[in-house]
């Protein structure tokens, strides 16, 4: 999705600029608006593709380094995705990008189940749920972003068809890992069928949304920024412990909370406030 993610360093992001798109990845480059194919470009033509078979793969040679940076701020890559599961905001990309590079290498086809997110390690596999209707998909994140606030995951042009956003641009979802590559690198292959995928949990018909302003290991951490928010908002405050990759994490969180615009003026609040980088959740 970032074209300046096909060369990542060991630590950073670095620029680069093709041969054959020059411009590729530059800022001018990523100011330019995206597009859904339209009926010219007949889309499935070839009929609807498949999803992808999860499998245990080794981390791509590209789009895995320890940590990079994107305008200004650092994501670390996870060493390995295995047990992860958030739900947040998923937007998608289409024709702008089909063609070019991924991340981690591969050529992006709108028209394949695929997926960029911002520190799962590549390639992951998992299946995204649309909260809000049930339809699900399983896809193959083989590149990064969004780079954009408060989103988790970007899915191909097919995939957000299939999630039914297609036309509206953004969802509410849920990402769970089915496959990712082992924390000390190294990988199996499974043909099809031999990796079992975990059924889907039956959502919820009335989702709770919630604005999450951090998540630490340390339970005193989050007991302390817990205390400050109650300074500065009426609403509830908690903390809830989640496992992730075998680790309990402590999320601090407002609300429920009633509507999408109150919780957007309480991302606007604790902006104003300093509150690092909050996002809107559900479950």
């Amino acid at each position: 999705m970032l074209g300046t993610l096909v060369a990542l360093t060991a630590c950073t992001i670095t620029s680069v600029n093709r041969p054959d798109d020059p411009k590729y990845g530059s800022p001018e480059d990523r100011r330019k608006p995206d597009s859904a194919p339209t009926s010219f470009d007949k889309p499935f033509s070839k009929g609807m593709p498949r999803e992808p078979a999860p499998r245990v793969e080794k981390k791509s040679r590209l789009g895995n380094p320890p940590y990079y940076e994107v305008d200004g701020t650092i994501y670390h890559v996870l060493d390995s995705g295995n047990g992860y599961i958030d739900v947040g905001v998923a937007s998608w990309y289409g024709k702008k990008f089909h063609g070019r590079r991924t991340s981690s290498g591969e050529i992006y086809d709108m028209y394949q189940y695929t997926a960029a997110h911002k520190t799962l390690p590549l390639p992951s596999y998992a299946r995204v749920t649309n909260i809000d209707n049930g339809e699900s998909v399983v896809v193959k994140i083989n590149d990064r972003g969004p780079f954009v606030k408060n989103r988790l995951i970007d899915l191909s042009y097919a995939a957000a068809n299939k999630l039914g956003y297609d036309k509206r641009g953004t969802a509410r979802v849920e990402v769970q890992v089915l496959a990712s590559p082992l924390g000390d690198g190294s990988g199996v292959s499974y043909e099809r069928g031999e990796l079992q995928i975990p059924q889907m949990k039956e959502q919820s018909s009335n989702p709770k949304l919630y604005v999450q302003v951090g998540a630490f290991s340390d339970a005193m951490r989050a007991d302390t920024l817990a205390a400050r928010l109650r300074e500065y908002f009426l609403q509830p405050i908690n903390v809830s412990p989640v496992q992730v990759n075998g680790q309990t994490l402590n999320r601090v969180r407002i609300g429920p909370i009633d509507d999408p615009n109150a919780a957007e003026k309480i991302l606007q609040q604790l902006s104003q406030y300093s509150f690092g980088s909050p996002k809107v959740v559900t479950e």
